[in-house]
């Protein structure tokens, strides 16, 4: 397998690729969250004239409707400034490749931790907070089908 092409930056597709590597640690926010909303109504229930009550109420319905998006704009504001130029990749039978203009990012496809696949990207992840994402609407359907193919093969070997 040799696939390379040249993918433009596109802030969307990285809001998408952090809310999904940030997904499973605002989970746990989420679950503690709804816990001080069950518990400030509680408090309210049983003290309607006590501001802490309201304090905790907020506080919980504030974390879970703010706490994703502003996790994905802290991550988006901290992101180098590098790849905002684009990056031409390359994937062959043994390295994924990403070459910015300043930088270059090369992973052995053995270290491979998992794939997941979307109907617009794959995520190559490397580790829990690792993921590299490859998207399909700049290959051709020969591409796409060719390295599916290669990442399955890859996956069941691990």
């Amino acid at each position: 397998m040799q696939i390379s092409m040249w993918v433009p930056y596109d802030e969307k597709q990285l809001r998408r690729t952090l809310r999904f590597i940030l997904g499973p640690q605002l989970k746990f926010i989420r679950i503690m969250s709804g816990v001080l909303i069950v518990f400030g109504l509680a408090l309210v229930a049983l003290e309607p004239l006590r501001l802490f009550a309201y304090v905790v109420l907020v506080t919980g319905l504030l974390f879970v409707v703010a706490n994703a998006p502003i996790a994905v704009a802290w991550s988006m504001h901290a992101t180098s400034n590098v790849i905002k130029d684009g990056s031409h990749m390359t994937l062959d039978t043994e390295w994924l490749t990403e070459t910015y203009p300043l930088a270059e990012l090369r992973f052995r496809w053995a270290g491979l931790d998992r794939v997941i696949e979307t109907p617009e990207v794959w995520y190559i992840m490397f580790g829990k907070l690792q993921a590299i994402t490859i998207p399909k609407g700049l290959m051709t359907e020969e591409q796409r089908a060719e390295f599916a193919a290669f990442v399955k093969g890859v996956a069941t070997r691990r």
